[in-house]
């Protein structure tokens, strides 16, 4: 069956986020971040009000085209724009929770949005903040299509990519040309995520082929310039 990817417009969201809980049901980081369960009406509220000013973000869906059915679903966030005032800034927080719950949620997101911060904060760069495949519908390259739409705007934009990886997806990303940093990582205490042992995250990032084989570490050590 052909899939296509497409940008995910206002009415796809229940659908498009359909997916997303769906593929990602069990994990623990969205009880960190729903605490309280997921209520739909409230996110679907909340991310159309986001859309609507979102000036930075680009969700995308994979569509089966015989059926119709939104199969797959990435966001993205892309830093291309002139100016020091459109680049991403770290959150304050999980605004959104409070007490206990914010303290843990906390505990894994400030992690991360300090690291990208320490990357990439004030460089033009491209984020994925998430990607996700029905689990009817995996291991039919729907990952690799909804990928490859970042990778497309970063090479038209001569910008990195940057993502958390999760253990299990870490070689699609590495099969796809991106590299796991090897000086940087992010550690998540078993104490905080409620596993048995620790957790790594894989910090991955693609050069665009216009960096002729600079490594990230390398472009970093040079002040990260816009051209290469």
């Amino acid at each position: 069956m052909p899939f296509a990817v497409l940008p995910a417009l206002v009415p796809d969201i229940t659908p498009v986020y359909d997916v997303y809980f769906e593929a990602f049901k069990g994990e623990k980081m969205l009880n960190f971040l729903f605490p309280g369960g997921i209520d739909r009406q409230a996110h679907k509220h909340g991310t159309t009000l986001w859309w609507h000013h979102d000036q930075n973000g680009y969700t995308i869906k994979c569509v089966d085209s015989e059926s119709g059915k939104i199969v797959g679903m990435a966001t993205w966030e892309v830093f291309w724009r002139p100016g020091k005032d459109s680049r991403w800034k770290k959150p304050a927080g999980a605004e959104w929770l409070k007490g206990a719950n914010r303290k843990k949620a906390e505990s894994v997101l400030i992690p991360s949005w300090t690291m990208r911060e320490k990357l990439f904060g004030g460089q033009k760069h491209i984020y994925c903040i998430s990607l996700a495949t029905h689990p009817e519908y995996r291991r039919k390259g729907i990952g690799r299509l909804l990928l490859q739409w970042g990778v497309d705007i970063a090479e038209q934009l001569q910008l990195p990519i940057y993502l958390e990886a999760t253990v299990a997806s870490a070689p699609m990303f590495e099969s796809c040309g991106f590299d796991r940093l090897k000086h940087e990582e992010i550690v998540h205490a078993a104490s905080s995520t409620g596993e048995t042992e620790d957790l790594v995250v894989p910090l991955m990032v693609k050069m665009p082929s216009k960096a002729n084989g600079l490594s990230f570490r390398e472009w970093s050590a040079k002040g990260c310039p816009e051209t290469y």
